[in-house]
């Protein structure tokens, strides 16, 4: 593999790692090292081999972080996120589901103003990207949180996402 890099490009190198990995085989890598440029990771394998590849290419802005005793896993996928109701955490807990959504939870997500949903937004992206998930679905994006809001939380933040707004009848053509 060609590992020859602009010096201008961030580069980290996790080095000593147990690396539990998704290939076809499900390898699991001890004492392992990732590289990771500019966020992707380019290259994968034992530490001593990368080690020799960086040395080889004579990496400028090379930053190494020793993972000894850590386990580097894929990220996390969370199939079941509502980001606007991250602001809502812990109001009338004590209501059957039916009751909070429909007499707490959807009227005060009615009142959100203009940022209210990018604000939860970027608050639950951070604690799933500070938790090690990756990639989420969203699956009932309200009116007033604002798919906008969510769309552009999602570009800042480049976390994975599959996002879907909700119709509601009144909302939707008759069927003819």
């Amino acid at each position: 593999m060609n590992m020859a890099r602009s010096s201008q490009t961030p580069l980290c190198l996790l080095t000593n790692a147990t690396i539990v990995t998704v290939n076809k085989d499900r390898e699991i890598i001890l004492d392992g090292a990732i590289l990771v440029e500019s966020g992707r990771i380019t290259a994968l394998g034992k530490t001593s081999d990368l080690i020799d590849q960086v040395n080889q290419n004579e990496y400028v802005n090379l930053d190494i972080v020793d993972c000894k005793n850590k386990i580097v896993i894929p990220g996390l996928v969370n199939t079941h996120a509502h980001l606007a109701q991250s602001l809502l955490r812990g109001l009338a807990e004590d209501l059957p589901l039916h009751n909070w959504l429909c007499d707490a939870i959807w009227p005060l997500e009615a009142n959100y103003a203009e940022d209210d949903g990018y604000v939860a937004s970027m608050l639950t992206i951070a604690e799933m990207l500070k938790t090690g998930t990756t990639c989420f679905l969203e699956a009932m994006l309200t009116h007033r949180s604002g798919l906008e809001n969510v769309v552009r939380a999602v570009e800042e933040t480049g976390i994975r996402a599959c996002l879907v707004s909700i119709a509601k009848q009144d909302q939707c053509n008759e069927l003819t």
